[in-house]
């Protein structure tokens, strides 16, 4: 009996050293992927060369991995290839329309391998707990990184452009505050998320501060569609609890937070409400590029089904115009891979919100929110970090709609709508 408890206690050891093995190795490729937390000059330093290489492996290691479970029902299996493969569509497609050229070709590669985490995600058995100590742990990174740079703001090396190769970032100030754009804001989303059911559904003094942190890490972002959709998705989140005694609970803490933005309103958005209505010419300019982009549809359906690729030079002159594909989310997505992508992105939401809402853990449907209730101005995956986010989100999904108990959190529905 002495020697089982020996043997067993031996394998939950190296059970839990290989996951913080695991962990460890996903969290510096998140790093890895985002940039060094938009380290400055970090293109000078990681070439795109080794981002195609590791896409290669990955696209192909993720392709053995679909075709040996080709017959098991994985959900979100078929959309997760769709969004690894597609962008080579876009590359035969512009082939055909009269060349093609090859930054198209290392644009893509370099960051679509990111959908193919889903299958290696799958083969490896990754849990929902592991997915999440990967996104808290580089969340938490970022909320260090961004104080400490409010901290000495002159001083910062994150934040900045990843091209640049002067010694400091370029600060900009927003309501007294230097503006960095440090990590990624869709996983600080995700993870406040995450702790803020937590909180919602049982009231303990760690998941008060750590929501805390996220909260504040999202307003460090300064950007005012973010902090938006954040206050209105915190809102919508007390009526999407049940049970009487998590109900009052949420409602005291509703309280307790309208309490507190009506006392600090001033300070914390007064500066960025006025810079809004300064920026009204930005905001024009935004639906001004909606129209022109609906109306040169009409002349280039290729183009409207498979998008024009990352690189044309035609960008050129919607930048001479002040036209950026980034800030018209996904309108600007499906300049870049089509429409059918970006309504890929919407048949998702569909399917999380309505045909599996009961089986979707509440603080992926309040991500869902945040991160859609700001689409039209920002894409939930536009770069390679923000896509490792969303496939861990739709990972996370998949094992509750599959039902596979062993590698969820919450065994039993959680306390929402």
């Amino acid at each position: 009996m002495a020697l089982i408890n020996t043997i067993s206690g031996s394998s939950g050891i190296m059970a839990f050293v290989r996951k913080v093995v695991v962990v460890s190795a996903m969290l510096a490729l998140a790093a890895f992927l985002g940039n060094g937390f938009n380290l400055i000059g970090w293109n000078l330093i990681v070439q795109a060369r080794y981002y195609i290489l590791i896409g290669i492996v990955c696209i192909g290691a993720s392709l053995l991995y679909f075709i040996q479970f080709r017959n098991r029902p994985v959900t979100f299996k078929y959309y997760t290839a769709f969004v690894t493969l597609w962008p080579f569509a876009i590359v035969l497609s512009s082939s055909l329309q009269g060349g093609i050229l090859i930054e198209d070709l290392s644009q893509i590669v370099s960051w679509t391998f990111v959908g193919a985490f889903f299958m290696i995600f799958y083969r490896f058995r990754f849990s929902e707990q592991m997915i999440l100590w990967i996104l808290v742990l580089y969340a938490l990174i970022t909320v260090g990184i961004q104080i400490a740079q409010q901290v000495e703001p002159l001083f910062a090396i994150f934040g900045g452009n990843p091209d640049d190769i002067s010694d400091l970032v370029v600060v900009e100030k927003r309501n007294g505050l230097a503006r960095f754009f440090v990590g990624s804001y869709h996983i600080q989303m995700l993870v406040m998320c995450f702790f803020w059911s937590r909180l919602l559904q049982t009231f303990r003094a760690h998941w008060a501060i750590l929501s805390a942190l996220l909260i504040t890490s999202i307003y460090l972002y300064l950007t005012k569609q973010i902090l938006i959709s954040t206050l209105l998705t915190l809102g919508v989140s007390f009526f999407m609890v049940n049970g009487r005694r998590v109900k009052i609970l949420a409602f005291i803490l509703a309280a307790i937070c309208i309490v507190g933005l009506g006392v600090f309103w001033e300070d914390l958005f007064g500066e960025l409400i006025q810079d809004s209505k300064d920026e009204s010419f930005s905001h024009a300019i935004r639906f001004e590029f909606i129209g022109y982009i609906m109306e040169y549809n009409l002349t280039d359906p290729v183009g409207v089904l498979f998008g024009h690729g990352m690189s044309k030079p035609w960008f050129a002159e919607l930048q001479h115009k002040l036209y950026y594909p980034s800030d018209i989310g996904f309108f600007g997505e499906a300049i870049y891979f089509g429409w059918m992508w970006a309504l890929a992105y919407f048949y998702v939401i569909y399917r999380i919100m309505v045909t599996y809402r009961d089986r979707i853990p509440l603080y992926i449907k309040l991500f869902v929110i945040c991160s859609g209730l700001i689409s039209i101005f920002i894409f939930p995956y536009r770069n390679r970090i923000e896509f490792f986010n969303w496939i861990c989100m739709i990972y996370i999904c998949s094992l509750y709609i599959d039902n596979r108990t062993d590698l969820i959190l919450d065994k039993t529905p959680e306390q929402n709508e």
